[in-house]
């Protein structure tokens, strides 16, 4: 298995962790009602891993799907129609990620559930535009940048199958989003209505796409652990191992 897959499973599953603890004490009667533990410091340690994974997957930078869509100006008391073009779209900034809050994993009769919450900070989304209203066709670059989004995957690991399962993948919550044009100078009549229907293409279609691409990267990730199950055991037990021998 390729080292970024590895880092991955060391990520996302956070089992290094608790593998010697769970190994050992998996047969004890208090493990019946479930067991809870924050895992803060190994994330902190392996999130470095993510960086490189996204940047190898295609994920920083990110390709945006080219969007039309038309909408209506009013110049004083008469509205026009119009559309929009927006092309070679890409994000990026994804490799700017950090733990966001405490990271924690359960278990309960064979089966490790991890979630694990992920901020990613300073994030760009840039286009080039083409507008048409009245014969007009003004183009230029449109950029906005995105302070912050939390992503949430929930992982569920089954000892009973040697199988993991992609339970929840979604974002959580977004931060503030600034819009600022480069090239022509627009008037205030056209200017506004274009942030306006930018941000509403962001805030649905666009933010929708990144959703989709990182959880279908994320899927074929953990599709390839599965098809390789016992090297991704056999190699979160070495790590586990590794750890009892530094404790």
């Amino acid at each position: 298995m390729k080292t970024t897959s590895k880092a991955l499973v060391l990520f996302f599953l956070v089992v290094a962790a608790e593998a010697n603890v769970i190994q050992s004490k998996i047969t004890a009667p208090k493990w019946n009602n479930g067991l809870s533990a924050k895992v803060n410091d190994y994330v902190d340690e392996t999130i470095s891993m993510i960086g490189p994974f996204l940047q190898q997957n295609g994920l920083d930078p990110m390709e945006l799907p080219e969007i039309e869509e038309g909408f209506e100006i009013r110049i004083v008391l008469i509205t026009y129609s119009a559309w929009l073009k927006l092309h070679d779209g890409q994000m990026t900034g994804l490799v700017n990620v950090a733990r966001s809050g405490d990271q924690n994993v359960n278990y309960f009769q064979k089966t490790l559930r991890v979630r694990v919450q992920l901020r990613f900070s300073d994030l760009e989304f840039a286009y080039r535009y083409l507008v048409k209203v009245m014969n007009i066709g003004p183009t230029g670059g449109i950029i906005g940048s995105l302070s912050h989004f939390d992503i949430i995957a929930d992982v569920l690991i089954d000892f009973n199958t040697d199988e993991i399962q992609l339970q929840q993948f979604s974002i959580a919550e977004r931060g503030r989003l600034r819009v600022r044009l480069t090239g022509n100078i627009l008037f205030d009549w056209l200017l506004n209505p274009l942030i306006t229907i930018f941000t509403t293409l962001f805030n649905g279609i666009i933010m929708s796409v990144v959703e989709l691409t990182i959880r279908n990267v994320a899927r074929g990730a953990i599709g390839a652990i599965n098809s390789n199950i016992r090297e991704v055991i056999d190699f979160i037990e070495s790590f586990s191992n590794n750890q009892n021998v530094l404790l």
